[in-house]
């Protein structure tokens, strides 16, 4: 049996760890949903630094890989769906990049398997609802 009170102090402990780091890349197709800009301009109104890339190469995110950010990121948000996800979860790993911040309908069972394989840690959540508006805003 899991002891389902145990697994939600540990999700909601990582997602909040994870909402304290600074540095952030976005990862969606920014230009078609535009939850992926809120999701940016939350981070933002937070003092965070925030790239924004989208594996398909169109604006307005500057970035097509994380690879091509040639800044430390401390932290992915992943809106993407879960195919896509793998391929940035393999590029995660090989940057050293060891938080995941998982969107709503981003999130699978094999992509929760490799992060776990891969030593990343996953969390499966909402930005715009675990991180409340900024009073600046």
């Amino acid at each position: 049996l899991i002891d389902v009170a145990r697994f939600t102090t540990m999700a909601a402990s990582t997602g909040e760890e994870m909402l304290k780091k600074n540095v952030w890349a976005v990862v969606g197709n920014h230009g078609r949903n535009p939850v992926v800009e809120k999701l940016c301009d939350r981070l933002r109104s937070h003092g965070k630094t925030v790239f924004r890339v989208n594996p398909y190469g169109k604006p307005p995110a500057e970035y097509k890989s994380l690879t091509e950010i040639g800044a430390a990121v401390e932290c992915v948000n992943l809106v993407v769906n879960p195919t896509m996800g793998l391929d940035v979860l393999d590029e995660c790993e090989k940057l050293g990049i060891a938080s995941l911040f998982v969107q709503p309908g981003a999130g699978s069972d094999e992509l929760r398997e490799s992060a776990s394989g891969k030593s990343i840690a996953l969390h499966e959540g909402c930005v715009l609802v675990e991180l409340p508006p900024s009073a600046a805003l």
